[in-house]
């Protein structure tokens, strides 16, 4: 595990595409979790189409195309939280190839050769924060709300650059105070810590040949304050499923209810029984930092 300081964690950067605590858990955390209502799932889905993914043909479950996967695995992309329990990757590559099965994506068989080469990820993205060491600066002062708009997508609603710029952050910030609901929203859940999913397609053909042909980039969130990743990202992925691979003009959210997450299927029957009788081959890189023998600083227990 790479060595964290108790103030900053660098940005980290998986692929070249995804860019990218501190203090103990009070006495009082246990206390809080049975008076803190939990959150219901609410996803902020954001697509970003390259002019050449543009210019590929749509896909649907009429019109499917193929892939062949590469996993980065769990990764936490901010903070670190302490207690955090990924879920189990085989059950992840499952709900991951449900969702794109359900949109068109299919594994690639020898009848049926890839196209397209799909990078995901999934993880955490939680609040960075300095604490001045003052007793009343319990909530200390974030340092990554930037890296979290980015992520859901606020450069599509001209709140921050698409591209990290502390020039031209400044001076896009200084439009905060005159927010409309969507900017609103995005600005209020970057202070929050969250639960990340990211889908990258390449170019198969143009891998093979060492070329980096990127299609399409689909980053989903969710607040993850109150919710377990186990349950909560196979929700994620089904809620965000539609926008998946297809251009977001700007950032979607889907808010689920109590009830309406009980009846959450992941694709049609048919698509899930076929998903059922494939084999998804996924090949994993490797995690970051593995063989280091400093573990990072944590901050409190998600509450």
């Amino acid at each position: 595990m790479k060595t964290f300081s108790l103030y900053r964690l660098p940005r980290r950067v998986l692929g070249g595409l995804l860019i990218a605590g501190l203090v103990a858990a009070p006495a009082s955390a246990g206390i809080l979790d049975w008076l803190l209502p939990k959150h219901d799932v609410q996803v902020i889905a954001v697509t970003d189409m390259t002019p050449v993914g543009a210019l590929r043909r749509a896909v649907t479950p009429a019109n499917p195309a193929y892939y062949m996967a590469v996993s980065a695995g769990y990764r936490d992309f901010g903070g670190i939280i302490a207690g955090e329990k990924a879920p189990p990757k085989d059950e992840v590559f499952k709900s991951m190839a449900k969702v794109l099965a359900k949109q068109g994506y299919l594994p690639a068989t020898d009848k049926n050769p890839p196209t397209l080469l799909l990078l995901w990820a999934w993880g955490t993205m939680n609040t960075d924060r300095i604490y001045s060491g003052n007793p009343d600066d319990s909530d200390g002062r974030q340092v990554n709300q930037r890296q979290l708009m980015r992520f859901m997508g606020a450069y599509k609603l001209g709140l921050i650059s698409k591209d990290p710029s502390a020039f031209r952050d400044d001076t896009m910030m200084q439009g905060v105070l005159f927010r409309d609901a969507d900017q609103e929203l995005i600005y209020s859940l970057a202070t929050e810590d969250l639960y990340v999913a990211a889908i990258s397609a390449y170019d198969f053909n143009a891998a093979a040949r060492k070329e980096k042909v990127l299609l399409w980039t689909t980053k989903i969130s969710c607040p993850s304050i109150g919710l377990m990743m186990r349950e909560t990202l196979p929700a994620m992925l089904t809620l965000a499923g539609p926008h998946i691979g297809r251009e977001t003009v700007k950032p979607v959210s889907i808010k689920a209810t109590e009830k309406f997450k009980g009846e959450v299927k992941i694709g049609e029957p048919t698509v899930v029984d076929y998903m059922d009788n494939i084999k998804v081959t996924v090949v994993e890189m490797p995690e970051p930092g593995k063989g280091d023998k400093k573990a990072p600083a944590t901050k409190a227990k998600k509450k």
